[in-house]
């Protein structure tokens, strides 16, 4: 999710005012309280801002449209109540002339849809709220504090909710207070609420995790806690410790079978099932991915094909290496072949072209998805041949990651990554870096089998026929 923009003559405003105020005094608060109204599939919020003298810009929610909000009715005034001049520009709001002090501002929230449809949608209904808190607040862009120096307001938000309602939050939380830890904390985290979540938890190293999962469906609340565990674990032991201190994973209804395709912010990941899904090898691989974000997509910034798909062959081999079983490897890389194979520019674009032109279609036909997966397996085998063993792609990844952690936007060059790549991977990387990466040469079965031999020591022949995957995990138990 990129950040809210104002248009060209909202975003320059934004900037001279915030530039105005620079380093004047301690930091802006502002106070949410939400109320959850299920039976109207609107949230009503009110906010308080403290702040100097002038124009206060406001960034509208990012995800309008079906799965999303609409913010309706915003309306501001003083401290006293006194009504204030209320300007709508292409991405949000800006306050005109707000007294020194305090400014309040209400407005309504509909939700465009009852239900979400995906982990980055926004949903409610009579059940449960299910948002992206991206989705839901008319607040200061975080973007733009970083690039003016002004430090973002501190954040306290109160909810409202139905009688017996739970909320679950990354957020730190101080009674009825929640309290995000910085203005990107604050726009890149998740929210739910409903009165059935149950909650499971855990440690990895210094950091917290935390499952909220509610509705049934065909696996147990204990394998998908492992499975949250496992991804959590085995992405520590290969890339160095989660990035964050806690993380939130919600579990809950929707109405595709399938995880979310995003990760929902910087510390919180959504997983919405269809009833009665089984917890099978590709959910369980979706899973893995989500979580591998925290690293990549998080706390480091790259091209889309390594971001998404280099992340899919990670979460595949440690998804492998959990069951102890190679095939499950296999089965996952030539399923991205088979989908490489249907992508009818897949010898005329490369990765990086491909995702500047942003061509439409779900992540099966996408070369950022599918043919990165692969130059993630192709580029490790090359670099354990060139290394004699001594060396893979975790090695690199850990030192992109180290790179990037010294910036404040965590973003990598694509010559950074091939620089790093074949300084520990030697000239087999260089070549294969040149041909599946920097090229468009097409990938055949036999270099995927060669190169699942290389990493994991088995023969891995392509399957002889398109058999129906195995269920893993799979359980017709609850809680």
């Amino acid at each position: 999710m990129g950040p809210v923009k104002l248009n060209t003559a909202g975003l320059a405003l934004a900037l001279a005012l915030a530039a105005s105020a620079r380093a004047q005094g301690p930091p802006d608060t502002l106070m949410y309280h939400v109320a959850v109204l299920p039976t109207g599939r609107h949230l009503s919020v009110e906010a308080r801002l403290t702040t100097s003298p002038g124009s206060v810009v406001l960034a509208a929610p990012a995800r309008a449209g079906a799965g999303g909000t609409t913010v309706a009715g915003l309306a501001a005034t003083d401290d006293h109540g006194g009504p204030l001049s209320v300007q709508h520009t292409g991405g949000g709001y800006v306050i005109d002339r707000a007294p020194a002090g305090a400014v309040r501002f209400r407005y309504r929230l509909d939700f465009n849809d009852s239900v979400s449809s995906g982990s980055t949608a926004s949903g409610l209904d009579s059940l449960r709220l299910y948002a992206v808190t991206r989705s839901l607040f008319v607040a200061p862009d975080p973007v733009l504090s970083r690039k003016t120096g002004r430090p973002y307001p501190l954040i306290r938000v109160r909810f409202v909710l139905p009688e017996g309602w739970r909320l679950v939050s990354n957020w730190d939380s101080v009674g009825p207070e929640l309290r995000p830890r910085s203005g990107t904390d604050f726009t890149d985290a998740t929210l739910a609420a409903a009165a059935d979540y149950r909650f499971y938890g855990g440690h990895v190293g210094a950091a917290t995790y935390t499952l909220a999962v509610r509705g049934q469906r065909g696996f147990s609340d204990s394998s998908l806690a492992e499975l949250v565990g496992q991804a959590l674990t085995r992405g520590a032991a290969a890339f160095g410790p989660v990035p964050v201190p806690r993380v939130t994973f919600i579990s809950d209804t929707g109405r595709k079978g399938r995880t979310s395709g995003s990760l929902q912010g910087l510390s919180s990941i959504g997983l919405l099932w269809e009833p009665g899904e089984l917890l099978e090898r590709s959910r369980s691989h979706d899973t893995f991915h989500e979580t591998l974000h925290l690293w990549f997509g998080g706390a480091m910034e790259a091209e889309r094909w390594w971001t998404e798909g280099v992340t899919d062959y990670f979460a595949a081999r440690l998804y492998a290496e959990w069951r102890n079983d190679p095939r499950e490897l296999a089965a996952l890389c030539y399923e991205s072949l088979a989908n490489y194979g249907r992508i009818p520019h897949r010898t005329s674009t490369t990765m990086a072209s491909e995702s500047r032109e942003r061509p439409g279609g779900d992540n099966t036909i996408l070369l950022v998805y599918r043919k990165g997966m692969l130059a993630g397996l192709l580029l490790d085998a090359a670099i354990r041949r060139g290394t004699g063993g001594r060396s893979s792609l975790d090695d690199v990844a850990r030192r992109l990651l180290a790179i990037s952690a010294g910036r404040p936007l965590h973003r990598l060059t694509e010559d950074e990554m091939r620089e790093e790549t074949v300084r520990i991977g030697g000239r087999p990387a260089a070549e294969e870096w040149a041909r599946v990466v920097a090229g468009t040469s097409l990938i055949g079965a036999a270099q995927v089998a060669d190169a699942l031999r290389t990493v994991t020591g088995a023969e891995l022949p392509p399957p002889a026929s398109d058999k129906a995957r195995p269920k893993i995990l799979s359980s017709t138990s609850n809680p």
